[in-house]
């Protein structure tokens, strides 16, 4: 689950050591992945297709990718497409021995009927079971509709990006930001502080050689798959796993680590606790 329902507060807790613990000590003075990596002797690269660079001299997007070697956005309003031609294009060539590429898709923010290209309208209103939503007429089942065509589109666009690294050492995260509350907990739909509006897919991609290389990392991220987790955490988890360890680091946040904390009051939108 994510511990926000909106893109910038969960921006601030998702690729540093801020979280819901530590939340007295500002997000921007938390080490963050791509200073991290970039100690490490990572080459670094933030591709962008969500926010529009101009808006991104000001805010958080602007202070985060700011860390990391090079930093893309791409045209706003393409689909997400756009980012793995930019990766060819412009990043491919670049690449070391060790690399830390991060695409942030546009995904299914609405509005979804913009979020696809006609070719991926596979589902219409009639294929969608509407039973437990709270839909009201047919404007709105086309929204479902059009958000599962988003999803549709997304899990297109991730098997690209595996591809893109297939024949490579690597292991790919792919978290969302937060969900989309779409007529579940009431009439409306998009952002909600609800359980709904936090649950997320997390998703961690491995490689043949990766497989190869680090049967036992696998075998902990095997391991890890039923364990609660929400993700202003990631950090904890993502840095052990390939090898990086800092002074900040804690083994009860690694949901890779034996010693992870399964108990941990998993608090979102800053006062809820969650307790599916």
């Amino acid at each position: 689950m994510s511990p926000f329902a909106y893109t910038v507060a969960t921006f601030k807790v998702l690729l540093n050591y801020s979280d819901v613990e530590n939340r007295s000590v500002p997000w921007y003075n938390q080490k963050n992945i791509g200073n991290i990596f970039s100690a490490a002797g990572y080459k670094t690269f933030w591709l962008d297709n969500q926010e529009r660079e101009q808006l991104a001299t000001t805010n958080v997007f602007s202070l985060l990718s700011d860390r990391f070697g090079e930093r893309i956005w791409t045209n706003f309003g393409d689909y997400d497409q756009a980012l793995i031609d930019t990766f060819n294009a412009r990043i491919r060539a670049q690449l070391g021995s060790k690399n830390l590429v991060l695409f942030h898709l546009v995904g299914s923010h609405y509005f979804y009927q913009d979020r696809f290209p006609p070719s991926f309208a596979k589902f219409t209103p009639k294929d969608i079971p509407y039973q437990g939503l709270h839909i009201q007429n047919d404007k709105d089942k086309q929204i479902v509709a059009d958000y599962v065509n988003s999803i549709y589109y997304t899990d297109h666009i991730l098997k690209e990006i595996f591809n893109l690294f297939k024949d490579k050492n690597a292991i790919i995260f792919y978290i969302s930001d937060h969900a989309q509350d779409n007529f579940e907990s009431s009439t409306t739909y998009a952002h909600r502080c609800s359980t709904y509006g936090v649950e997320i897919p997390f998703v961690v991609y491995v490689t043949d050689t990766f497989k190869q290389k680090y049967p036992q990392k696998v075998k902990q991220i095997a391991e890890a798959i039923n364990k609660p987790f929400m993700s202003d955490d990631l950090i904890h988890s993502l840095l052990p796993i390939v090898g990086i360890h800092t002074k900040d680091n804690l083994e009860s946040k690694n949901l890779f680590s034996p010693q992870f904390d399964i108990k941990r009051k998993r608090i979102y939108c800053g006062d809820r606790l969650y307790e599916k």
